[in-house]
């Protein structure tokens, strides 16, 4: 969601606003505005969303054109163990010995193997949502026998691009139109796959197969069709319906994911030089109270891994990942051009991924605010600066996430400081806890960092 000048509710906790404290309550009021299509809201403190504090959250278009019905789909992954005891577990083992993670799904909140039928009529259109409200797995979507033509991806229209099935790795939402059969000769599967490609594979545990019926007629039999080859939904591939074209980059900013064990646990991550920690006061209130200060990236403190940019720049957003590990980029605050990914250009690179060097296909690159960011590749993404806000950026997946692999961007702080003014019950949340609502990261003020916890190099 966009939260235009209501950064506050966005609920990133010591970058937009405060968590709620335990006993106490905040309503989020968020405005749509001309916003529409699939989202889905979450918890942002340590594993909140692992451990099931997510719900999907549609925004319906007045007047639904191009089909009849529509069925939404929820994947999750769902652990044996609540998040903040898996990671004391891990926290105990040196990385060569941390337990296998191998969770089972829900679909629609129940049991994967337990799946409902859906049914299809004949000669009717659908719209099926798909959302992966997972913590740290990938999904794979798809009605054999049936072609699936893409309509939306994280909230924007695209232009039909059709495909076999849905490839969503953890925070990624879809739409796509099924045309039902004219015939009611057959019933169908849809199948469900889990997979991942930091855990090994193993038989009945990863990936983790489901299907569920597709009901035309409850007395006609099963077709299974087999196919050679399936063609996977990619963002790259898709075009945005409104023809918004290509942004032209005026300045360039390099991320690339690193990693580092500290001999034990699950290893710390970073975009840039240092691991993401919260710092003392709420980063959105330091660029509301510094005044011009605001523009320098140091007053919100290395462990922020702040990025300040200016109002009227085009940023290309270079990330990348020369590690073995998949990864989903997700902004909040906006939505961004996927305009480039390939591999890292190096031998090992070109031997050990499987993503080819691949631009936009057209003038209208596809906007998202989660792309998938795969083992030992690049993405270029591009985002104009139109407006003041303060974004947290991050890996989707919540162990890397929850250990360093964020940063903050800082937009425009001068609109930020002349537009946006925080309600008294957003401020609260913080003072209630003794925690600062003014200053730099530390609480103080100019660059005096005193009583900020040291920033951990990576």
């Amino acid at each position: 969601m966009y939260q235009i000048n209501t950064d506050y509710y966005d609920g990133a906790p010591m970058v937009t606003g405060c968590s709620i404290a335990p006993n106490a309550n905040f309503t989020y009021k968020i405005n749509t505005g001309n916003q529409k299509g699939t989202f889905w809201i979450h918890g942002h403190y340590y594993g909140h969303l692992e451990d099931g504090l997510r719900a999907p959250f549609i925004i319906h278009e007045k007047q639904p054109v191009g089909y009849d019905e529509e069925i939404l789909f929820y994947l999750e992954d769902w652990p044996q163990q609540t998040f903040e005891d898996r990671m004391s577990e891990n926290d105990q083992k040196k990385p060569g010995q941390l337990p296998p993670f191998y969770p089972t799904a829900l679909i629609n909140g129940i049991n994967g193997n337990l799946t409902q039928p859906i049914k299809f009529v004949p000669g009717k259109k659908y719209r099926i949502r798909v959302v992966s409200m997972s913590g740290s797995f990938w999904f794979r979507f798809s009605i054999p026998g049936h072609k699936m033509h893409v309509i939306e991806a994280d909230g924007i229209d695209a232009s039909p691009l059709e495909v076999d099935g849905l490839d969503l790795g953890p925070g990624q939402r879809r739409s796509a139109i099924i045309t039902a059969h004219n015939s009611c000769e057959f019933n169908y599967l849809y199948n469900v796959t889990m997979y991942a490609n930091f855990a090994k594979s193993l038989p009945g545990l990863l990936p983790r197969h489901y299907s569920g019926s597709v009901i035309y007629n409850p007395n006609s039999p099963y077709k299974v069709p087999i196919k050679d080859q399936t063609v996977w939904s990619n963002a790259i591939d898709m075009q945005a319906q409104d023809q918004t074209p290509l942004y032209p980059a005026s300045r360039q900013i390099v991320w690339t994911v690193k990693e580092r064990s500290l001999g034990y646990g699950i290893p710390y991550y970073s975009f840039k030089d240092y691991v993401y920690n919260q710092t003392n006061v709420p980063t959105l209130f330091t660029a509301l109270t510094t005044g011009k200060l605001a523009f320098n990236s140091s007053i919100y403190g290395l462990q922020s891994q702040t990025f300040v940019v200016k109002h009227g720049e085009n940023i290309e957003l270079l990330i990348n990942n020369p590690g073995p590990k998949d990864h989903t980029i997700h902004l909040h605050m906006m939505d961004y051009q996927l305009v480039e990914m390939g591999p890292l250009g190096n031998s090992e690179a070109n031997s050990r991924t499987e993503v080819k060097f691949q631009k936009s296909p057209g003038p209208y690159p596809m906007r998202l605010d989660t792309a998938t960011l795969r083992a030992f590749s690049y993405i270029k993404i591009r985002f104009p600066v139109n407006r003041g806000f303060v974004a947290i950026a991050h890996c989707h997946l919540e162990s890397h996430m929850e250990h360093g692999l964020r940063a903050t961007i800082v937009a425009a702080p001068d609109l930020l400081q002349k537009h946006l003014r925080v309600p008294q019950e957003a401020t609260e949340l913080c003072t209630m806890q003794g925690i600062s609502v003014s200053g730099n990261a530390a609480g103080n003020q100019g660059f005096d960092m005193t009583g900020l916890p040291p920033a951990i190099p990576v």
